[in-house]
């Protein structure tokens, strides 16, 4: 899927705190302040921060009283005596550096490494399901194992590998489709060391981290690299989660696994990467700690994720100025409101301006989302609401979030739309609809980049796996699918419903129109059976090929 990306704003010369427990906010630091002497020039040195040696005199400094200002970093004294300086050494910053003089992590990923483990999920079938492989890491005596929810997803049996070869069956504690975590449980009464999370609201942009999972499933593998921006979004992730971006690589089958500060704890829970290619291009979604810690809690004490629930279709508070749009400094609009809600009950309505929320300032939907998920089910709280231009204050009593289905439902009778399909019944043995082929979602500003017309929609394929029979009809990398079995292809969800409802029918491929790299467009068949060594399904060769029933279909 094709994540957007929020513009990262991050001032130069800045630290970034936690404003509460799900988002941080970006502070100016004030300039350190110091008697700039050779001591203190050599220790910052050590840090890596470069101030010219022109910054000190060379000798200690000046007692306090004596004329001498404290100054700023990396400016010099101004009132200093001139002084002969010998030629000072240069050092040499972090970049500078031999590879062999910078620490290694061996000792850190000796530690930490037993914890880390390969998920292997299957259906009763035996088959791997769409996702297959993924990674996951023990956090307490009781064996249990923090993982994405898109990992375990569809499938009945779960297996935990280990990297020594050990391998035991899990059972799930809890899910939570939301923010796409998981808690498993491992059945064995054998001891395993686990990891804990990171206890303290202290990430920095620039902070070393280390990322240990199993990618593409060829087994646990280790990537350095830096926290390169926190309170990232992505277009899927809901409203829930404002992630953690690394650079370290990350790859398909690390989904799940640990992010590490470099003391071996836990700062986050590798989620996704953006990717055109399918590869890591150094773009990586982590899950912060205080956020898979939080859920964890809830999953195990309940299996599931309780948030409160106002009823309220909501959308940042715009305004409109001679004709051109923009949006107030706070507050989010009540688009709509489902029938029965709290938001019913209470008498709010379409319109109303959300400003505060149990006195925390609302700045944009988002943030009211969030509030609102945090409160407790059954909890009285005060709005404070905008309506016709005067304010009012409102206390009203939170519900609990019903399930996704049930919302989605509620939307479509308010806006007199029909009711979207019934979710698949957890009971009934999940159907593998892995096809070899791995799609995205295209943002617009994709679609853009690669000239698609703006009345077109598909999803964008990010990796074919070898040796499939995908493979093998010619499907590639760079491709688009606009429609299968005459459907257009809007997002995965419809990807994945389409190749559902074929591999129910027990169809032996479908149609798929595609994007070729090149723009231009072709029918290809996609099979969705396996076929044996010497089969040509090479839709490219399909005159030359010999006949099948796929061809009276195409022609």
């Amino acid at each position: 899927m094709a994540f957007g990306l929020a513009p990262q704003i991050v001032a130069q010369d800045t630290t970034v705190v936690y404003a509460d427990a799900d988002t941080y906010e970006v502070v100016l630091d004030q300039p350190v302040a110091f008697e700039l002497n050779e001591a203190n020039f050599k220790s910052l040195r050590d840090l890596g921060i470069n101030v010219s040696p022109e910054s000190f005199t060379g000798g200690s400094a000046p007692a306090a009283g004596e004329g001498q200002p404290s100054m700023s970093l990396g400016l010099t004294m101004p009132n200093a005596p001139e002084q002969p300086q010998p030629e000072p050494q240069r050092d040499m910053n972090i970049m500078e550096m031999p590879i062999s003089a910078l620490p290694s992590i061996a000792n850190l990923v000796d530690r930490v490494s037993p914890s880390v483990v390969n998920i292997v999920v299957t259906t009763e079938s035996g088959e791997t399901t769409s996702e297959g492989q993924g990674s996951g890491f023990i956090i307490s005596d009781d064996l249990e194992v923090v993982t994405n929810y898109h990992v375990i997803e569809g499938g009945t049996n779960i297996d935990i590998e280990f990297n020594d070869g050990r391998t035991y069956p899990a059972k799930i504690l809890g899910t939570d489709e939301e923010t796409d975590l998981a808690l498993l449980q491992i059945q064995t009464e054998d001891k395993i060391p686990h990891v804990d999370f990171h206890d303290k609201n202290d990430l920095r942009i620039g902070d070393w981290v280390v990322a240990i999972g199993n990618p593409f499933g060829i087994g646990q593998s280790t990537s350095l690299g830096v926290i390169s921006a926190i309170g990232r979004e992505k277009v899927d992730s809901g409203s829930y989660v404002d992630y953690i971006q690394t650079d370290a690589t990350i790859n398909r089958g690390n989904s799940g696994g640990p992010l590490f500060d470099l003391d071996g704890h836990v700062v986050g829970v590798n989620s996704a990467i953006y990717s055109p290619t399918g590869a890591s291009v150094g773009i990586a979604f982590v899950i912060p700690h205080h956020t898979a810690e939080r859920i964890v809690e809830q999953l195990r004490e309940n299996g599931r994720v309780r948030r409160g629930y106002l009823g309220a279709g909501l959308r940042t508070a715009e305004y409109s100025i001679d004709g051109e749009p923009g949006f107030f400094k706070g507050g989010a609009t009540i688009n709509d409101i489902l029938p029965g809600s709290p938001a019913d009950i209470y008498g709010l309505r379409v319109d109303d301006i959300i400003l505060d929320i149990n006195g925390q300032v609302v700045k944009n939907s988002v943030e009211a989302t969030r509030a609102i998920g945090r409160i407790t089910p059954g909890k009285v709280v005060k709005f404070i609401y905008e309506r016709d231009e005067k304010h009012y204050a409102l206390d009203v009593q939170i519900g609990e979030r019903p399930e996704k289905y049930e919302i989605a439902k509620a939307s479509a009778q308010v806006q007199g739309l029909p009711p979207p399909p019934p979710p698949e019944d957890k009971a009934k043995p999940k159907v593998n609809i892995d096809t070899g082929i791995h799609v995205l979602d295209i943002s617009a500003e994709f679609r853009s980049a690669i000239n698609m017309r703006s009345d077109q929609v598909g999803v964008y394929v990010e990796a074919v796996d070898p040796g499939t029979a995908a493979e093998q009809a010619g499907f590639k990398l760079g491709m688009v699918l606009l429609e299968a079995d005459g459907q257009p292809i809007a997002e995965v969800a419809k990807w994945k419903s389409i190749i559902l409802n074929a591999k129910e029918a027990q169809q032996d491929g479908i149609i798929v129109l595609v994007r070729k790299k090149d723009g231009q467009e072709t029918m290809m068949v996609l099979p969705l059976t396996s076929y044996s060594a010497g089969d040509t399904m090479a839709n490219v060769d399909y005159q030359l090929a010999k006949p099948t029933k796929f061809e009276a279909q195409i022609e």
